[in-house]
């Protein structure tokens, strides 16, 4: 490997020159310990940025917890010091009040306990008058309201790029393909219905019901007392436009590497005379079954005039079907660095070996020339 090449061509070169001039193998040790974590960093950096993603969780807030502004009594205090000819001084800091802001945390099933600021939709930002009690603070955030939160984890198949590119789609040709649904709006939700759907906000009420219900806490067999999150899964619908070839669905399935690892992606391309010019849907399910079912259930119903009811029944074959794909199963996945990343380690590790050699000889002849001038 080329870049490992780097790092033992400074520890054998800078062992070369230490022997041959000064042998201050502290500075040999020092340079090699530099060049190491130079490597490792490098190393480090291009497989974070290589495989770190995030997913969409999404639970429901189960609690709140509302805390008055107070005042804390802060003791006064002593303190001593002494100069540098012994003499003890001593300022005694009087006690005081530190006042507190009041608190306002809403725990969700899927990101824990966090402080809020402002109501859901951001119309009313929270002061010392109000919400003055958890009770108020439940108007603003019932218990049972469905939650969203973007986590990162890390996802080796991000660098495997084989494993669900459309060899005859080149993403070039596709310009305008809308970005991954990832933006945290109104503190707790995340709108996973891309582009204009009949009847939206309705239909996203409902997807955000079923993404909170499909992603419900269960009892997990495997380890008896725990929990674990029922059918992980988020669905995400995307209307890529109207009268589009096929090809863009596949396209956006490249764009967005098969979806993360608990999506089901259902894209479409609704038809001038209301009916669906195509469906495509697309996950890291181990059912490829539900995916061609989903399909033709919405190619048949058509564009329609309130989306809500096609989310509910994909919702309900979601439930009933989708087994999601353990990432497990890709650890044998091997990271290899980025050539990018291999010109970085070259470029640093022969730096830092010519500024060690040119410290190594310019002291090695500095100290020949004292010596031919005392002799």
């Amino acid at each position: 490997m080329a870049y490992w090449t780097a790092l033992f061509l400074v520890l054998i070169v800078g062992f070369a020159i230490e022997l041959v001039t000064a042998r201050k193998w502290w500075r040999y040790v020092l340079v090699s310990l530099l060049a190491v974590i130079l490597f490792a960093s490098v190393v480090a950096g291009d497989f974070y940025l290589r495989t770190v993603d995030t997913e969409v969780w999404s639970g429901r807030v189960t609690d709140l917890e509302h805390i008055e502004e107070w005042d804390e009594w802060i003791p006064g205090k002593e303190e001593c010091s002494t100069d540098d000819n012994g003499r003890k001084r001593c300022t005694q800091r009087p006690g005081h009040f530190e006042h507190h802001k009041e608190i306002n945390k809403i725990k969700t099933s899927d990101n824990g306990w966090f402080e809020v600021n402002e109501s859901m939709d951001g119309r009313t930002t929270f002061t010392n008058r109000s919400p003055n009690s958890t009770r108020e603070l439940a108007k603003y955030y019932p218990l049972g309201t469905p939650s969203a939160s973007v986590h990162r984890y890390v996802n080796k198949v991000r660098s495997s790029y084989s494993l669900f590119k459309h060899n005859d789609i080149d993403l070039k040709d596709y310009p305008g393909l809308p970005g991954y649904p990832s933006h945290v709006s109104e503190v707790l939700q995340v709108d996973r219905i891309v582009g204009e759907v009949p009847n939206k906000p309705r239909a996203l009420a409902a997807l955000q019901a079923w993404n909170s219900e499909l992603n419900k806490a269960v009892p997990d067999p495997e380890q008896p007392g725990e929990t674990k999150s029922w059918k992980q899964v988020n669905l995400i619908f995307v209307n890529m436009g109207m009268d589009l070839p096929q090809e863009y669905g596949y396209a956006l399935q490249d764009k967005w590497k098969n979806g993360n690892k608990n999506d089901f992606i259902v894209s479409f391309s609704p038809a001038s005379d209301g009916s669906m010019n195509w469906v495509h849907a697309f996950s890291w399910s181990e059912v490829d079954m539900l995916k061609l079912e989903v399909q033709d259930y919405m190619t048949e119903q058509g564009y329609g005039k309130d989306f809500a009811p096609i989310v509910d029944h994909v919702a309900q074959m979601v439930a009933d079907q989708f087994v999601r794909k353990q990432f497990a199963d890709f650890d044998y996945l091997q990271i290899e660095v980025s050539d990018t990343s291999i010109y970085i380690i070259w470029g640093l590790e022969m730096s830092l070996l010519a500024c060690y050699m040119y410290r190594c000889i310019k002291s090695f002849l500095h100290r020949r020339r004292k010596m031919t001038l005392h002799s």
